[in-house]
């Protein structure tokens, strides 16, 4: 399945995910701490928009991580695809408007490659079963 280092990259993933939105629910992050248009109301929604796709990343990598009596493998490969989704829109969006802040580059760059790295593992050991 995961190797152990991934699997700690996940739940801090996981957990970053849940960090994140709560920060963000309760209003902790500053202003300044936020992407380019964030006090656009716009820009706002595109932001919410990823709430249930960040949770539902997180819920399945978590579920994925612990619970035995479901398949785990199908759990953390939704988590990671939806993972690699998240981060592969957040780069889409700020590529389309030629915004580069390495601050939010970076973490959704991570977000968007991480997951190739374990899926591809994933991918070769079906083929290696076939």
């Amino acid at each position: 399945m995961l190797t152990r280092t991934q699997k700690a990259i996940v739940w801090a993933i996981d957990l970053g995910f849940i960090v994140y939105w709560s920060l963000i629910i309760f209003r902790a992050l500053p202003a300044e701490a936020m992407f380019t248009g964030y006090e656009k109301p716009e820009v706002q929604a595109w932001n919410w928009s990823f709430l249930p796709l960040d949770i539902l990343a997180s819920l399945t990598g978590i579920a994925g991580n612990t619970l035995k009596r479901f398949n785990s493998k199908v759990l953390i490969t939704v988590s990671l695809v939806l993972t690699s989704v998240a981060g592969g829109m957040a780069i889409g969006y700020w590529a389309f408007l030629g915004d580069f802040e390495i601050s939010w580059w970076a973490p959704n760059l991570f977000l968007l490659l991480f997951p190739l790295w374990p899926l591809a593992a994933f991918v070769r050991k079906s083929n290696n079963l076939a």
